[in-house]
């Protein structure tokens, strides 16, 4: 793994920490995202994040702070649904909601944020997978009504480290959970 082109004191010194999808729910996910969510969803796999942030110390510490949490972490089921829900009117979303799975996010989220990492979000940490986010309401309950019997569910068995800082997400690192 090498490290970010960035200085340590430049502003874009960002990283996110997400559980990817397997398939085969991967590629439903990306249909109702496609159908919903728009052109601005699709290069995005997706996903559930743990940590959108900054790095205070430097990425090699950063990086080294999320291995560790990973390699002592145990795998876990996660369950979506039933059906898909909104943060709407603070947000124009339209997600998944965990019904299996979110305490070990939150734990996860909660192990990520410290001397070494800050979660930038202007919302408290709240595990989901979006669906729709930023486009009409038309199309936000569309997705609402068309999920709303949804129910999928896969086992976590790494989490995704991506560099946010090159004006998108590039994924550096694959850590296996347990490892």
């Amino acid at each position: 793994m090498s490290a970010p082109e960035h200085t340590v004191d430049d502003p874009r010194f960002t990283l996110g920490v997400v559980i990817g999808v397997p398939e085969p729910q991967l590629a439903e996910l990306r249909a109702w995202r496609r159908e919903f969510g728009g052109p601005a969803t699709e290069p995005i796999a997706p996903h559930i994040t743990l940590i959108s942030g900054v790095h205070t110390a430097g990425w090699g510490p950063a990086a080294a702070h999320v291995q560790q949490v990973a390699a002592q972490t145990a795998g876990f089921e996660v369950q979506l649904g039933p059906g898909a829900a909104s943060f709407r009117p603070a947000s124009q979303v339209v997600y998944l909601p965990l019904s299996g799975g979110a305490e070990q996010c939150r734990a996860l989220h909660r192990r990520l944020v410290g001397d070494y990492l800050q979660h930038t979000s202007a919302f408290a940490y709240h595990p989901h997978l979006t669906i729709a986010q930023n486009v009409p309401d038309e199309r936000l309950d569309a997705a609402l009504q068309a999920l709303r019997g949804v129910r999928m569910s896969f086992t976590v068995e790494h989490i995704d480290l991506f560099d946010t800082g090159v004006g998108h997400w590039s994924l550096v690192q694959r850590l296996q959970l347990g490892h």
